[in-house]
């Protein structure tokens, strides 16, 4: 291959941009949160601190989707290990019924996982 030829498949743009797309479900989920602060009555401390919680894991997950993006080692393990809470978080959607939303978090979780695993392998 030659250095004007591209792969046909990059591995770190398939991972960043899922990890994007997590990112970005997630701050859209923070966002539906914060609505809800203003129609339903709550426990305001579990409720904001479950809100913070999604707006930091939104960040967090943005910032792993630039640290794949730019080939930084530092992002690899912190992504495997989101992804592995998302595969838990699907593992009690299963259980309560809601396969539409099952199936695609399991889904994404595991292609972001098997991606990350591949590029620390072709960086060996």
């Amino acid at each position: 291959m030659t250095s004007s030829e591209k792969p046909l498949f990059n591995i770190e743009r398939i991972s960043s941009l899922l990890l994007l797309t997590e990112s970005l479900l997630i701050f859209a989920l923070a966002i539906y949160m914060v609505a809800l602060g203003f129609t339903h009555d709550k426990d305001w401390l579990p409720f904001l601190s479950v809100t913070a919680f999604a707006f930091i894991g939104s960040a967090a997950l943005f910032a792993l989707a630039r640290g794949i993006r730019e080939g930084k080692r530092w992002a690899n393990s912190p992504a495997i290990l989101a992804n592995l809470i998302a595969l838990g978080v699907a593992k009690y959607q299963f259980e309560a019924g809601a396969y539409w939303l099952a199936v695609p978090i399991s889904t994404m979780a595991v292609t972001i996982i098997i991606a990350v695993l591949i590029r620390i392998k072709n960086s060996a």
